[in-house]
């Protein structure tokens, strides 16, 4: 049976997939009978260094080969077989990378709003303009207060959340940590697009922090790469969780 290792986005962990992990894990029959098979395998969400219940230290500071490692290792440690490496927004770099320095290829790479740049390019090279702007506004402005990057209020209601019920909105709110700045700012180390597995590409048609043309770019480096639509904003994890596993589970 096929694993899966779910890799966050930027600044928050891997209690964004929880709804997903919830389906992924839930028993193929109907009212469940002990013993009987899940629809998944083993469903290994991760916490990247400097998120979630790893986020101890200056999540600033944290490189793009630690979290690639984070990635490969789990993989190691964990002993996940025929694995499926799902990535989220900025984690969709992460998992390509990891993908060409793992021993045995995982069974396929899954980008969800992957936001992943040209081989060679800085991460944030991949994202529409109006993003990179806003993103170098609110590093200085973090920069002059001394404080980490963290997204505020309004661009998550606007561009994050946009569309999701104010209360999963105030949840979220209260769980997403800083940014990763140094990894966003930093150049994807592989030398092409071509991976040793299949890929597919999610994409979420009412994101506005990655928006569809955007991620139709991103779609277009990966030769063969199949593309699924999903009616949600950037976090569809809490949006549409169920739509999104369903997604995932044709590779089981």
């Amino acid at each position: 049976m096929t694993d899966y290792l779910l890799v966050h986005g930027a600044g928050q962990g891997a209690w964004s997939w929880g709804p997903v992990w919830g389906y992924l894990t839930a028993p193929e029959d109907h009212p469940p009978t002990l013993y009987k098979r899940r629809r998944a395998n083993r469903v290994h969400p991760l916490d990247l260094p400097g998120h979630g219940a790893d986020a101890g230290g200056d999540t600033s500071a944290v490189r793009l080969e630690e979290c690639v490692q984070a990635i490969t290792r789990t993989v190691e440690r964990e002993q996940l077989e025929d694995v499926v490496l799902v990535g989220h927004g900025f984690a969709g770099s992460l998992v390509v990378q990891a993908a060409t320095e793992m021993e045995v290829p995982p069974k396929r790479v899954v980008l969800v709003a992957g936001i992943v740049p040209a081989p060679k390019r800085p991460l944030l090279s991949a994202c529409p303009a109006k993003t990179r702007a806003g993103f170098k506004f609110f590093s200085i402005l973090s920069s002059l207060f001394r404080q980490e990057l963290k997204l505020p209020s309004p661009a998550i209601n606007g561009f994050l959340c946009n569309g999701m019920d104010s209360m999963e909105v105030v949840q979220l709110v209260g769980f997403l940590g800083p940014l990763p700045t140094r990894v966003l700012k930093s150049r994807l180390p592989m030398e092409t697009s071509k991976l040793p597995c299949p890929v597919t590409y999610v994409m979420l048609t009412q994101d506005k922090m990655f928006s569809p043309d955007a991620q139709a770019k991103v779609a277009e480096q990966f030769e063969g790469a199949e593309t699924v639509q999903i009616e949600s904003c950037h976090q569809v994890m809490a949006q549409h969780p169920l739509e999104l596993a369903e997604v995932l589970l044709r590779y089981a």
